[in-house]
């Protein structure tokens, strides 16, 4: 658990004070209760699913990934990832439905998707990348980190390139990037950070990642496409904000400051960049990962679209809520049965 703690510690000097009670809390009770000595009592004390209404233990080697058989022709599924459980639940999208159940992972944490509807779920404690096709309930294929994976990956729209940032591995805290999402990536790791929580390519083929950088202030770097060299954004009106899961949202890069439950926008213009907006989540405690779902809208504009992200509020309960977005406030529909979920994505196949 070396990678949660790390990342967490780190995204818990952005929280308020009232969520906070010191680094080494910053991941759940239950989490840390959570290992192999005490697995078989979390069992036989019969620990409710919601979702389900039966007995939902922590996963362990005798649980098998299941899916419904309707799932693979289902034009969309919402995929959250519980790092508690070790379990990634699959939904039908929007109505909430619960699908199927992957099961096996390492604290799974972040994810993301392509045009074909793979998915890409990250092993969150542990060094790999598994591959699922839309509504599988197999891995396609392991891919190899050089480190611990962070908060939410992306896929490029114009090669299918995967891209994600690595901490504490071999090439430091650096970018990684899998050619068309397979085989051996190429690394890159930027001068003046600490920590690369998320990553995120527009719609043209431009990776853009945000960093811890001098003071654990908010640092943005781009990489072109067709580049190989990283470059440094300035970034204007994020005083105070701290790095954490981004995402292109249409027209804007949305970020999360730190774990918590607004999201700014930031308009880019050339090398440098500005903070236009934000988007209060209300009703989250921490949200480690979130998704537009940009099928929602027009093209180009991010107005009418949905924003999905799991949270976790501590004794207040977990669950996965949809938002207006770029509106926020309350949530429009929640999806409840979680212990500590992480991230989400939307697998969308054309029909």
């Amino acid at each position: 658990m070396h990678f949660l703690i790390s990342v967490r510690c780190k995204l818990a000097a952005a929280a308020a004070a009232a969520l906070l009670a010191g680094c080494g809390n910053a991941i759940s009770p239950l989490q840390q209760s959570v290992s192999a000595s005490n697995a078989a009592q979390l069992r036989a004390a019969g620990i409710v699913h919601p979702s389900l209404g039966l007995p939902r233990p922590i996963s362990s080697s005798g649980e098998h990934s299941w899916m419904a058989p309707g799932a693979k022709k289902a034009a969309s599924l919402l995929y959250v990832a519980d790092e508690a459980t070790g379990d990634v639940y699959v939904y039908s999208y929007p109505s909430g439905k619960l699908e199927g159940t992957l099961t096996g992972f390492n604290a799974p944490s972040g994810m993301c998707s392509n045009k074909a509807g793979d998915v890409f779920i990250l092993n969150g404690g542990g060094t790999s990348v598994e591959v699922f096709a839309h509504g599988g309930s197999t891995p396609l294929r392991t891919l190899g980190l050089p480190g611990y994976p962070e908060l939410n990956c992306s896929v490029d729209p114009t090669t299918g390139n995967l891209a994600l940032a690595s901490l504490d591995g071999s090439c430091g805290d650096c970018i990684v990037i899998f050619p068309n999402g397979s085989g051996i990536p190429t690394t890159y790791t930027p001068s003046g950070q600490t920590g690369i929580p998320g990553c995120g390519y527009d719609n043209h083929g431009n990776l853009f990642c945000d960093a811890y950088g001098t003071g654990n202030k908010f640092a943005l770097f781009e990489l072109s496409a067709g580049s190989s060299t990283v470059k440094s954004i300035a970034v204007g009106g994020a005083s105070g904000l701290k790095a954490g899961p981004i995402q292109w949202d249409g027209k804007y890069l949305a970020f999360g400051s730190g774990a918590l439950g607004t999201i700014y926008q930031i308009q880019l213009s050339g090398s440098t960049g500005t903070v236009v907006g934000s988007t209060p989540l209300n009703g989250t405690g921490w949200v480690w990962q979130f998704w537009i779902d940009k099928t929602q809208g027009s093209k180009n504009v991010p107005q009418g679209t949905r924003i999905i992200a799991p949270t976790y509020a501590g004794s207040g309960g977990a669950e996965t809520g949809y938002w207006k977005y770029p509106a926020g406030g309350s949530p429009t529909k929640t999806i409840s049965g979680y212990y500590q979920p992480d991230g989400a994505t939307l697998s969308t196949i054309k029909k």
